[in-house]
């Protein structure tokens, strides 16, 4: 006989026995289940300090940038902003029409005759917007939003073009992080040009197209994470694969996260000889490339604020008086806008194209 047994016969006589056996068993019952919900209690309790100073420890070490997050409610509106319809790029142009009209645009600043220097770097020019083109069209084949971004949003903005000075590659922004889409655009562009021997690889940011003798600029391909209200470059998302790694080495500091709507809707504008997506503000050039000056600092200086130096193993900042653009208007195109809002292209004092540029960013 159990021990809650005997009591129940020494401490009560002439009564059922099995009722005060049921009714102390559920008594010792409830005590367990108190002990139990209290203990669970405390259990909560506690997995609930973890989960604040793990919040707080990760606020203070981690490699994000809030300083450049701004937070936003998630409205139904923002959720499907990244829905925006593609707006395909229609007329891929061949490199030969392409080269023609750079050839034509080439004579009007420096005359009929081209020298051999200026022709080859024409004629590769020609190639690497035909590749560019071409990708942006089959990058929307595999329905992914793809712009102009860096140096290349720069370029078209101040030059309609590829930077003529000091400039190596062009930067596409891509949002997603689908590499088999991405991998299978970047296959069907090449093979638009067998005879070039091009190749891809990966690299920190995304994908990379390297330059060959014929093709004298980089293509690179950079992979954009995209939610409802804000976006950042993110690369493979590997340790040794990412753009957290590349910004580490590059610019020591971690990817800055923009508003989703600093890129979205797209504009366009003139890149070569065709209008391509660009975002739909200056602030990925303003708030990072050139964020210590105004809003329209990056059209005042040109060149990069720090050098490598190669014996010292070291960068090197660069004088702001050296980097004004002014500098290189005689010696390199650059956009000037109109107030009726015509954008002339003019090395000098000759214009070499103009456009209307409220058609052209709608």
């Amino acid at each position: 006989m159990s021990q809650i047994t005997k009591r129940i016969h020494v401490s009560v006589n002439n009564a059922d026995k099995n009722d005060y056996f049921i009714t102390d068993i559920s008594a010792a019952t409830s005590r367990r289940n108190g002990r139990v919900a209290a203990s669970e209690s405390n259990r909560i309790r506690l997995l609930g300090m973890v989960v604040f100073f793990t919040i707080v420890i990760v606020f203070f070490t981690s490699d994000v940038d809030f300083t450049t997050w701004v937070p936003m409610k998630h409205t139904k509106k923002d959720i499907e902003r990244k829905e925006y319809p593609i707006q395909m790029l229609q007329d891929v142009p061949t490199v030969a029409e392409i080269e023609s009209t750079l050839q034509r645009e080439h004579r009007r600043i420096h005359g009929d005759n081209i020298e051999d220097v200026a022709r080859v770097r024409l004629h590769s020019l020609a190639h690497t917007y035909a590749l560019t083109y071409k990708l942006i069209h089959e990058l929307q084949k595999q329905q992914i939003h793809v712009t102009l971004t860096f140096g290349s949003h720069l370029g078209a903005l101040r030059h309609h073009g590829v930077i003529p000075f000091e400039e190596k590659d062009v930067d596409l922004a891509v949002f997603s992080t689908n590499t088999s889409k991405i991998k299978r655009a970047i296959r069907a562009t090449l093979s638009t040009q067998p005879h070039l021997n091009l190749t891809f690889s990966e690299s920190y940011f995304g994908f990379q197209i390297p330059a060959t003798k014929e093709l004298q600029t980089y293509i690179d391909v950079w992979m954009f994470k995209n939610d409802a209200s804000q976006t950042t470059c993110v690369g493979h998302q590997l340790p040794d694969k990412s753009c957290k790694k590349w910004y580490r080495d590059f610019h020591d500091k971690p990817p800055p996260i923009y508003r989703h709507d600093a890129w979205f809707p797209f504009r366009t504008e003139l890149f070569g000889t065709e209008r391509v997506p660009i975002p739909a503000t200056n602030i990925p050039i303003e708030s990072f490339h050139f964020d210590d000056g105004g809003p329209n600092f990056w059209n005042k200086t040109c060149g990069p604020d720090r050098r490598w130096w190669e014996n010292g193993q070291k960068w090197l900042q660069v004088d702001m008086r050296e980097r004004k653009c002014s500098h290189k208007y005689n010696a390199y195109p650059f956009v000037f806008k109109k107030a009726n809002g015509i954008e002339q292209l003019r090395q000098g004092s000759v214009v070499i194209h103009e456009v209307d540029g409220v058609s052209l960013h709608t």
